[in-house]
């Protein structure tokens, strides 16, 4: 029975388990893989042994070295070579090695996984998560974690990394999510899930607004009208081309990019409608542009270089200060929190407002439902509760 040895890796009809190149010398060539017949370098991606068992297709994972992948091979190799013999095979040194998984190699296979099929913000939360988790967690094995070790791992992010309740939360599911990845059983209890407040959300008012675009550029003043007014997240901001402002329908769409290696939270595309308003803004903005960066194709939001801006958070923060505003007041989703406020107090249904912001349930949108602040709401307020107002001298009824 032949054991073989495969890399899994990403080509352009997506990640497959392609044969590894083998030297004059006998020796794998790191990083080289076997495709359509043509030796292609792919430095990602874990090596893999195949071979069939009664029947069926068994494979393994034996890491991302070269060297190591090779010595598994010869090990298998002559392990199956002897039970074809006859002979029992047994490893006195560890019984167990070659067939419970450790904890770094899945969590490196995992990662991988999420680095091609998900998007980078995505992978970088997932890889901070599981770098804490190493950390704190001794265990060698999957199959030897257990619930003391995500109880522990909870103290850690709260009390060593000193992490917000909702922060720890958040990279508390990362891990379980991994775990469940790996087949590892239920650990925990429905109480074990670090718990944190539920804050309301906050939404910007007009003052700041109006402070913020005196004092920026042209280009972030576009910028954040465009988060404003169509409650685009930041990496859809990031990637909506100009092709996608159609201005004779009042729409902007968000559509799938995969010359930018990119898509949409949840895979949906979407149509918002926008005001006039901001078509015009964003056709302003258009005439000030030159060359390529005022082409159909081109993307909207960009540096001077015509390169994705991956710093709006940081200019905003900035943008902020410059305006003599606390910059902790000011972040990306606050724009896209304000649009959903704004529709919902003007009456817009709720499930309208889920399908403009591309949501998929409807409690992600009702926490956008609160109260108005405005000054026509305080006065229906006041109007309301008028007849109570015990400042006011009362007429006597009846006699004395």
């Amino acid at each position: 029975m032949e054991v073989n040895l495969t890399k899994r890796v990403l080509t352009p009809d997506g990640r497959r388990y392609c044969p590894v190149v083998v030297g004059p010398n006998g020796r794998i060539k790191p990083d080289w893989v076997e495709i359509n017949g043509q030796a292609v370098r792919h430095p990602e991606g874990n090596y893999y042994l195949d071979w069939t068992e009664e029947g069926r297709r068994q494979r393994v994972m034996v890491g991302s070295d070269a060297a190591a992948a090779l010595n598994s091979l010869k090990r298998k190799q002559s392990e199956m070579d002897a039970l074809a013999q006859g002979l029992i095979v047994t490893d006195p040194k560890a019984p167990e090695e070659d067939t419970r998984l450790r904890l770094r190699a899945a969590i490196a296979d995992f990662l991988e996984d999420i680095q091609l099929s998900r998007q980078r913000k995505t992978w970088l939360g997932y890889c901070l998560s599981l770098k804490y988790f190493k950390e704190c967690c001794s265990k060698t094995f999957i199959e030897e974690i257990e619930r003391k070790d995500l109880l522990r791992f909870v103290v850690f992010l709260r009390d060593e990394q000193e992490l917000s309740p909702r922060t720890v939360h958040n990279k508390f599911c990362d891990v379980l999510t991994f775990l469940q990845a790996q087949g590892a059983p239920k650990l925990i209890s429905k109480n074990d899930r670090p718990r944190f407040v539920e804050q309301e959300v906050e939404i910007y008012e007009d003052d700041q607004l109006s402070a913020l675009h005196a004092t920026c550029s042209l280009y972030h003043s576009t910028l954040y009208d465009f988060l404003l007014m169509s409650g685009f997240r930041e990496q859809e901001a990031g990637h909506v081309q100009w092709e996608n402002v159609r201005s004779n329908s009042n729409v902007i769409s968000m559509r799938w990019k995969p010359q930018f290696n990119w898509t949409p939270k949840a895979y949906k595309e979407r149509e918002v409608p926008v005001p006039t308003i901001l078509l015009d803004r964003l056709e302003n903005y258009r005439r000030t542009l030159t060359g390529k960066r005022a082409e159909n194709k081109a993307l909207i939001f960009t540096t001077a270089n015509n390169t994705p801006d991956t710093h709006m958070l940081r200019a905003l923060k900035r943008n902020a200060k410059k305006s003599g505003q606390d910059p902790d007041d000011f972040w990306l989703h606050k724009f896209r929190a304000t649009f959903a406020t704004t529709h919902l107090q003007a009456g817009v249904d709720l499930r309208t407002v889920m399908t403009w912001m591309g949501q998929t349930n409807l409690e992600s949108i009702i926490r956008y439902l609160k109260p108005a602040r405005n000054s026509t709401m305080i006065e229906k307020i006041n109007s309301n509760f008028a007849s109570h107002d015990r400042t006011k001298p009362q007429l006597a009824s009846g006699t004395a």
